[in-house]
């Protein structure tokens, strides 16, 4: 018995967004009326695509789900758009932000900082994580903490 409440084969697709244009997946349809999609339209969720672990959330657009394949994922799955794979998942704590150990630290430090970091949703913590989560050194996690803080503590 599989660990997940979920799983499907699905083929990788291009999605543009604007300017953008992503590798996704597609949650088939016959299987969406069994998620909480209406409560939750951007469901998180967590599991494998093939034998990779991933933590996402499901993205509305025009009445279907998809999820976002980083460049990571489908260089370790060796795939491409128009490729099959495996997703199996189950849904996630919807209020759960993994916070970086150098921003714990940084909030720890600073009452008002975390004050106004509680203060918001876990959307919107999510959001502004992002590009501390992208940074690839130390040095520039502390440098976009430290505009997280800045902006945070200002408004």
């Amino acid at each position: 018995m599989s660990r997940f409440a979920y799983e499907f084969t699905g083929r990788i697709s291009n999605y543009r967004l604007g300017p953008w244009t992503y590798a996704v997946v597609y949650f088939p349809d016959e299987l969406a009326a069994e998620l909480p999609l209406k409560e939750n339209p951007r469901l998180r969720v967590r599991g494998e695509i093939g034998e990779h672990a991933f933590a996402g959330a499901w993205q509305p657009t025009g009445g279907r789900w998809y999820l976002k394949l980083s460049k990571d994922m489908l260089k370790r799955q060796e795939a491409s758009v128009g490729d099959w794979l495996s997703v199996r998942f189950y849904i996630d704590d919807q209020d759960a932000v993994d916070v970086p150990e150098a921003l714990l630290e940084a909030l720890k430090k600073d009452k008002k900082f975390a004050k106004a970091w509680d203060g918001l949703t876990p959307g919107k913590q999510r959001s502004w994580l992002l590009p501390v989560l992208q940074a690839k050194t130390q040095e520039t996690i502390a440098k976009r903490i430290a505009a997280l803080k800045v902006a945070l503590v200002q408004k």
